[in-house]
This record gives structure tokens, C-alpha cells and sequence, in this order.
């Protein structure tokens, strides 16, 4: 209506983005799926390695577990690092905790 109008003036004349509910919502499905596109594709081992990371397990706890050598288990996790973005343990767990990696 007119007075939605007039204040959608005013905040565009102080400098607010004004967007339409349309144009807002294909925005909103727009970074839905680059979210999407940019989740990492990780193996099926690296998947294991980094639930076990998320259940707080040890380098050689997890080496023990999926029967791999430490170095194995340290090549996994650098694969991850690289795939995440993250240069540590606690950084690669919370980033696929937001991408819905865990799942």
C-alpha cells in the first residue's frame, strides 16, 4: 500500500536495501544450493575418520579401530583439513557439523 511505499523510499534514501518478498526468496534458494555445492565430497573412510574425530576419539584410538596404520590415520585427516578448509581436529569437526557431514 501507499505508507509501504513511502517507507520503502525512505530506507532506500538512508541507505537500506530493499528487497521483494519474490526476489527474496530465490535469493534465499539461491544459497541453499551453493550451500549445497559446496559441501566436500569425502570418501567413505574419510566419513569414518571424521565421525570418530566428532566422538572425540584419538589418531591412534581410530588407527586401532579401522585397522590403519597412525600415518594412514594422519593422511585421512590432512585429506579432511584440505577437503574443510580447517587446519585442525576441532575446526574440521565443527565445519562438518554445520554442513551436515555427521549425518
Amino acid at each position: 500500500d501507499r505508507d509501504d511505499i513511502c517507507n520503502a523510499i525512505v530506507g532506500v534514501a538512508r541507505g537500506e536495501t530493499r528487497v521483494a518478498g519474490e526476489v527474496q526468496t530465490g535469493l534465499a534458494d539461491a544459497i541453499r544450493r551453493r550451500e549445497v555445492e559446496a559441501r566436500p565430497v569425502l570418501s567413505p573412510r574419510e566419513r569414518e575418520v571424521l565421525k570418530l574425530t566428532a566422538d572425540g576419539r584419538s589418531g591412534p584410538e581410530i588407527g586401532e579401530l579401522l585397522h590403519l596404520s597412525p600415518a594412514t590415520v594422519k593422511s585421512h585427516m590432512q585429506s579432511l583439513y584440505q577437503k574443510l578448509g580447517v587446519s585442525d581436529r576441532a575446526a574440521a569437526v565443527a565445519v562438518a557439523m554445520r554442513q551436515g557431514l555427521l549425518d
